[in-house]
């Protein structure tokens, strides 16, 4: 990628999630030299600061629901629409460089790149489909639905986020390297028009082709192409700090070829990552993983 201006936002979001920690994933990225490895790759950065989790939320406790901590994930979110937006619509020409926290922050950055583009694409990188509602989540937690609520299926609540139901059409969403389905998952799935590859099918397809051709298909309709990569998408053996680790995932290599193919390809206008558990990474491995994946997307 070449040099451009860089917002960066960290996203403090924690309680979309069955374990805690990764609320902590922004600051801990921070203090690794995140703003600074962008800076020496010849951006100029913009560091917004965070989008507090718990601080916000402390008045927003709910009793347990189908839903769990749903007025907490819905403030964060909030937040996260408001700040997504102003930024898209004060710089359009800036990548926005989004950093979490689970995954159920992608709500709030799906609702605001929406409201700010004619339409939105979206590659959604991940060992989950997060396309689970209320009805059929197991765990009841928002990270395991969030994708579906960007497609116009979940709580009520978290829908009137955007403007826009959904936020971004089935039809412009490529969902990469999920490998584990709930059951009711599975059906919801079944019945969109999400294009799907599963790991095997993806790596027979070719890792980097697949992406890029994915990339492309969304560009030539879409106006805003938007990354959302949750690192549990790599096998544990690679990132073991993270809350839902699933076996037989990408290796590292694959990911950062991946991510510098899509970085190189110039489509990309903003990206998330997400999931990094920093109290589960207890040699630093992972965290120094996730900068050099933050690296290579962004050259």
């Amino acid at each position: 990628m070449s040099p451009r201006t860089i917002k960066l936002l960290g996203i403090q979001a924690g309680r979309g999630a069955a374990r805690p920690g990764a609320e902590d994933g922004p600051y801990v990225l921070r203090e690794r030299g995140l703003v600074q490895q962008l800076i020496r790759a010849g951006h100029s950065v913009e560091d917004l600061g965070d989008i507090p989790g718990e601080f916000e939320t402390r008045f927003a406790s709910a009793p347990p629901g189908p839903v769990n901590h749903l007025r907490n994930v819905l403030q964060v979110n909030r937040h996260t629409h408001a700040c997504v937006l102003g930024t898209r619509r004060k710089a359009p020409g800036a990548f926005l460089l989004v950093v979490g926290g689970d995954h159920s922050l992608a709500i709030g950055t799906l609702a605001g790149l929406s409201d700010a583009c004619r339409r939105l694409g979206l590659l959604w990188i991940d060992a989950h489909a997060d396309f689970n509602d209320p009805a059929t989540s197991p765990s009841g937690n928002i990270h395991g639905m969030s994708l579906a609520v960007a497609c116009g299926n979940g709580h009520r609540d978290l829908l009137l986020i955007s403007d826009y139901n959904p936020m971004v059409d089935e039809q412009d969403v490529y969902l990469l390297g999920p490998r584990i389905f709930d059951v009711g998952e599975r059906e919801n799935l079944a019945a969109s028009r999400v294009h799907l590859l599963g790991t095997d099918e993806w790596r027979a397809r070719g890792i980097v082709d697949a992406a890029l051709s994915a990339a492309r298909d969304l560009a030539a309709g879409c106006d805003h192409l938007h990354v959302s990569f949750d690192i549990d998408v790599l096998d544990p053996a690679f990132v073991p700090g993270t809350g839902t680790p699933v076996p037989g995932g990408i290796t590292a290599d694959e990911a950062r070829v991946l991510l510098a193919a899509l970085g190189r390809q110039g489509l990309v206008a903003s990206a998330e990552f997400v999931e990094y558990n920093p109290s589960l990474d207890q040699d630093g491995r992972t965290g120094g993983l996730v900068l050099e994946l933050i690296a290579a997307l962004l050259g």
